[in-house]
């Protein structure tokens, strides 16, 4: 065997080894990313009806706030420096 037949034999292994390592971690990411994915939606679902319940119960205190429509008499002059 010549040196080069060993070397390219040894590249071969070694690239072939990195594509597998990429493969599993891309595999493993994307379980990781569903396992999150599904954490999220069910949080969701946990904070919607607070969150609507919040609004609605802020909205109500908003409700009984007096507003006028009266022009004040005090009127503001010209400032001059």
């Amino acid at each position: 065997m010549k040196i080069a037949d060993i070397f390219v034999g040894l590249a071969g292994t070694v690239g072939v080894g990195l594509l597998s390592f990429a493969a599993m971690q891309v595999y493993q990411m994307n379980a990781h990313m569903a396992v999150v994915s599904y954490k999220v939606d069910e949080n969701h679902d946990m904070i919607k009806p607070m969150w609507q319940d919040f609004l609605i119960r802020k909205a109500g205190m908003y409700d009984n706030v007096k507003t006028t429509n009266v022009v004040p008499s005090i009127e503001i002059s010209e400032r001059k420096n």
